[in-house]
């Protein structure tokens, strides 16, 4: 999906970039790379970009309408604690016809689900033990736009026209440092009906 967004000489926001990007593959592409995260420390460290803005990305960004050919967002809709607002100013900023290209986790998911009844300092444990990740880099989450049927109408409500939506095995990442787990999960997540999967990845215009 990002390689049918990102065209020749495009200029792309990281949205809730962090400390690395997926779109440092396809720089050739790109005229400008800009990323923003509320999380100064980690945007900093992103030497995939090519300018980097703290900011809140429920709140007006410093950029001017329609400035941008495509905005990425890498789970990220989980964390927006206001995702109307954040979609509306993610269509601001697109070019007519631009595209939005997300991944987020989907609450659908009978585990992901299971998961929210977790206290904080369990679920913590769980992505430091089983994924690797440091604690700094383990952010809030409001699940306000994470299901299908939730994300598609909030698509729809702030401009955006649906090209392409994929649900993907995702279980498996919070596992990856415990590989026999990480092998039954996907192995159990494959055979949910798609739409069921812990991630959803989709490509949308701007209308």
């Amino acid at each position: 999906m990002l390689a049918n967004a990102v065209v020749e000489r495009a200029r792309v926001l990281d949205a809730g970039c962090g400390r690395t990007t997926r779109l440092a593959s396809s720089k050739d592409r790109i005229s400008e790379l800009v990323g923003v995260d509320l999380d100064a420390e980690a945007g900093e460290e992103n030497d995939a970009l090519d300018r980097f803005v703290a900011a809140d990305l429920c709140s007006p960004l410093p950029f001017e309408d329609a400035s941008f050919d495509v905005v990425y967002a890498n789970f990220v809709v989980e964390h927006l604690a206001d995702p109307d607002a954040a979609f509306r100013e993610w269509r601001r900023l697109l070019r007519p016809g631009g595209s939005l290209v997300l991944l987020t986790s989907n609450q659908a998911n009978p585990l992901l689900a299971a998961a929210r009844l977790l206290p904080w300092r369990a679920r913590l444990l769980v992505k430091r033990s089983g994924a690797g990740v440091a604690e700094r880099d383990v952010i809030p989450t409001h699940y306000r736009a994470n299901t299908p049927r939730a994300l598609a109408a909030l698509a729809a409500r702030t401009g955006f026209v649906a090209q392409d939506v994929a649900y993907v095995a995702g279980l498996h990442r919070y596992a990856v440092r415990l590989r026999p787990l990480a092998v039954v999960l996907l192995g159990l997540e494959r055979i949910l009906p798609s739409r069921l999967r812990a991630t959803i990845v989709a490509h949308y215009r701007a209308s």
